[in-house]
C-alpha cells in the first residue's frame, strides 16, 4: 500500500511536470533579442514575432481559416506566404527568393531622435538571421539596387553603405537603415552601452502587458513631447506600450501607459476621471446602427484644443475666426456658445449612423450633459433663433415623447427631443424616435450580440470608445467602392472593429479588437 501511495504521488508529479511542460512550450512568449541593440534613446520601437508561441499560432490559424481562400489548413503556411509577396511586390522585393529564405523568427523597427528631432527620425530595421550566407547575398543586391557598395569599419564591425542605404550584420542580427549613421549606436549597444533592454521604464512598461503576443509596439513620448514641442501636453504620461494578440474571435491590440495626476493639469484631470465610466449612450443607439462613436469631456478637449492653437504664430487669425462666430451666434440667435452650447459637450456626447436615405445619413447626435435642463432650454432658444431668420418649428409626438422638429427652407430640417436626461438629435423626425424606441424595447446597439462580442474580446468597455460593423459598411456602401472581388469577400468575412479608451487609478488603457466572424458552412 505504501509503495502504491508513493507510485500514485510520483506519477501524480511526473503529469503534473509534463502539464506545465506542455503549457509552457505551447503558450510561452519568445524573447525580445532586437531590444538589446536598440539604443538606449530610442523613442519607438516595434517588435514582430514571425514565429510566435504555439498557442498564437494555433489562434492566428483559426483566424485565417475564416477567411475566403483560406480555409484549407493544409496550405496556410503557402497563402501567408503569397499575401506577404503580393504586399512586397510594388516594393521590387522578391519575398520568397530574397526574404524568406534567411529571415529569422524576429524583425523589429526602432527610431530615435536625431538632429531634427523625432519626427524626422528614420526608422532602423533590426531583423534576427537564420542564414547568414544567403542573407548577405540577397541583402547586398536589395540595399545596392544595382549600384554599389563601399565598406567601413566601426568598432569592428564591417558596414556596407550605398546611396540608398546601409547595412551591417551585428551579432546574430542584420542592422538596415537609411546611412551608417543610424547604424553605429546599434554596434555601440551590442559592444556594451546602454541599450533600449536595460531601461528601467522599457521593462516597466513592456512587463504590465501580456507576454504573450504576435507584435509589441513601446513609445517614449516624454521624448516625443520634447522633440516635437508638445511637452506641456504629454507632462501627465512618461512612456506607453502595447501589444497585438490573436484571440479564438479576432485580433486585439492592447496597451497602456502610466498617467500622473498631479503632473496634469485641471482639465486634462476632469478628461481622465470621465473615462473610469462605460458609455450609456450606446444603450440609446438602434440595434441596427452600423458605426458610433462616444467622446467623454469634449467640451474640455475643444477648450485645450482652442487654447494650444492660440498659442500658435497662425493662431491669431483663426482666434479672430472664433471671435466672430460667437458673435453672430449671439446676435442672430441669441446664444452664447461658451455659456450655452460647450455645456452640451461636458460630459458624454456620441454618434451614431445607422444608414444612407438618399444623400443623407441617418443616425442620432446623442448627448448627455451635466444639465439635462439647461441644454433643453438652449435648443429651444436655438430653435427659437433660427424660427425668427425664417426656420419653421413644429412638435409631433412619439410614444409619450415630445420631438421638435425645425426646418431650415432649401436646406433641410433638424429634430430634437430630452428624455431622461438625454439629448437626441437628428435630422430626421424618425431617427430620434428610433432612438427612444429602441431604448423602450430594449434592443439597443448595447444589447446586441455583434456589439458584445466584440468588447468581449476587447476585454474592457470605458472611456472613448468606437464601433463599426464592417460587413454592413461594405455592404452599405456597395458599388461606389471599387474593390477586387477577393478582397471584398474578405471585408465581408470580417465581423466588427472596436475600439475603447478606460482610465484607471494610475494609468490609461486602449483596447482595438478586430473580430472575424465564423466561416459560413
Amino acid at each position: 500500500m505504501h509503495r502504491l501511495v508513493i507510485g500514485t504521488v510520483s506519477l501524480l508529479g511526473v503529469a503534473a511536470v509534463a502539464v506545465v511542460a506542455g503549457y509552457l512550450f505551447l503558450f510561452s512568449a519568445a524573447v525580445d533579442r532586437a531590444a538589446a541593440l536598440a539604443p538606449a534613446n530610442t523613442a519607438f520601437y516595434v517588435n514582430v514575432y514571425l514565429q510566435p508561441s504555439t498557442g498564437q499560432q494555433m489562434n492566428l490559424s483559426e483566424l485565417i481559416g475564416r477567411l475566403p481562400g483560406f480555409a484549407d489548413e493544409a496550405s496556410l503556411d503557402e497563402k501567408v506566404d503569397q499575401v506577404v509577396q503580393n504586399l512586397l511586390s510594388g516594393t521590387g522585393i522578391d519575398y520568397r527568393e530574397q526574404v524568406k529564405p534567411w529571415l529569422g523568427d524576429q524583425i523589429a523597427l526602432a527610431g530615435w531622435p536625431g538632429e531634427d528631432g523625432v519626427t524626422e527620425a528614420e526608422p532602423v530595421v533590426i531583423a534576427e538571421v537564420k542564414d547568414p550566407d544567403a542573407a548577405r547575398v540577397a541583402v547586398a543586391d536589395l540595399v545596392a539596387s544595382g549600384g554599389s557598395l563601399d565598406a567601413e569599419t566601426y568598432e569592428g564591425v564591417e558596414i556596407q553603405v550605398s546611396t540608398s542605404g546601409a547595412y551591417a550584420f551585428v551579432g546574430e542580427m542584420l542592422v538596415i537603415g537609411p546611412d551608417a549613421a543610424v547604424i553605429r549606436p546599434v554596434i555601440d549597444a551590442n559592444g556594451g552601452a546602454e541599450s533600449l533592454a536595460d531601461r528601467a521604464d522599457f521593462r516597466q512598461t513592456m512587463d504590465a502587458l501580456e507576454p504573450d503576443h504576435l507584435a509589441a509596439i513601446f513609445l517614449d513620448l516624454a521624448a516625443v513631447g520634447e522633440a516635437s514641442g508638445t511637452s506641456e501636453q504629454l507632462a501627465a504620461v512618461s512612456t506607453a506600450g502595447a501589444v497585438l494578440v490573436a484571440e479564438r474571435d479576432g485580433l486585439r491590440l492592447s496597451g497602456s501607459a502610466p498617467y500622473d495626476r498631479e503632473q496634469a493639469d485641471p482639465s486634462a484631470r476632469a478628461g481622465f476621471a470621465l473615462g473610469g465610466e462605460p458609455s450609456s449612450l450606446v444603450d440609446w443607439m438602434p440595434d441596427d446602427t452600423i458605426a458610433e462613436i462616444v467622446v467623454f469631456g469634449l467640451r474640455q478637449t475643444l477648450e485645450d484644443a482652442e487654447a494650444a492653437v492660440g498659442e500658435l504664430p497662425e493662431g491669431e487669425e483663426l482666434g479672430s475666426m472664433l471671435d466672430t462666430v460667437r458673435a453672430l451666434a449671439a446676435f442672430g440667435l441669441g446664444i452664447n456658445l461658451d455659456d450655452d452650447v460647450l455645456p452640451l459637450f461636458d460630459r458624454e456626447v456620441a454618434l451614431a449612423i445607422s444608414g444612407i436615405d438618399g444623400e443623407l445619413p441617418t443616425g442620432q447626435l446623442l448627448l448627455r450633459p451635466s444639465d439635462p435642463e439647461a441644454a433643453e432650454s438652449t435648443l429651444d432658444r436655438l430653435a427659437d433663433g433660427l424660427s425668427a431668420i425664417g426656420a419653421t418649428r413644429e412638435t409631433v409626438s412619439s410614444g409619450s415623447v415630445e420631438v421638435t422638429i425645425v426646418s431650415l427652407p432649401d436646406t433641410g430640417e433638424v429634430a430634437y427631443t430630452v428624455v431622461d436626461g438625454i439629448v437626441i438629435l437628428g435630422l430626421r423626425a424618425e431617427d430620434v424616435a428610433a432612438a427612444v424606441e429602441s431604448h423602450a424595447a430594449g434592443a439597443s446597439l448595447g444589447s446586441s450580440e455583434r456589439y458584445t462580442r466584440t468588447f468581449e474580446v476587447a476585454g474592457a468597455r470605458a472611456g472613448n470608445e468606437g464601433y463599426v460593423d464592417v460587413g454592413a459598411v461594405v455592404d452599405l456602401l456597395g458599388g461606389d467602392v471599387d474593390l477586387p472581388d477577393d478582397a471584398r469577400d474578405i471585408l465581408e468575412q470580417i465581423g466588427t472593429f472596436g475600439f475603447t479608451a478606460p482610465s484607471r487609478d494610475d494609468s490609461f488603457e486602449f483596447h482595438a479588437v478586430l473580430t472575424i466572424d465564423p466561416a459560413p458552412e
